[in-house]
């Protein structure tokens, strides 16, 4: 089996258990990256945006896994690095503390994904 099968399949994997768990049981979800799960309108955004996170970078993996497309995974990479970039932003100018836990998932996040698509475009 070629890396970047493994990898994307590893990646898309992963992304689609954690948007699996969004939606079974947010609570555990939330406390698992040391947040609260909020109420109202807040614990339906909160439930909504990490589930179609998690779960629109799992459909990016296997569309280009499937399409052999290195674009569709180049992308979930690209949130990947938006993400690792707001992160240290927010800690600069909004006071918020880093989980470097977090920071350090979305990093290998990151560079599978664009080892992936590298690898898918290059071959």
């Amino acid at each position: 089996m070629k890396v970047e099968n493994i990898l994307l399949s590893i990646l898309g994997l992963v992304m689609a258990i954690l948007a699996l768990g969004w939606l079974i049981s947010p609570e555990i979800s939330a406390n698992s990256l040391d947040m609260i799960l909020l109420e109202g309108k807040g614990r339906n955004t909160q439930i909504r945006d990490f589930t179609a996170l998690f779960l629109g970078t799992s459909i990016m993996c296997f569309l280009s896994l499937i399409t052999r497309q290195y674009q569709w995974v180049m992308s979930a990479g690209i949130i990947y690095i938006i993400m690792i970039a707001v992160s240290v932003l927010s800690s600069f100018y909004h006071e918020s503390i880093i989980s470097h836990q977090s920071l350090v998932a979305e990093l290998i996040f990151a560079i599978m994904s664009i080892s992936s698509a590298l690898l898918l475009k290059f071959k």
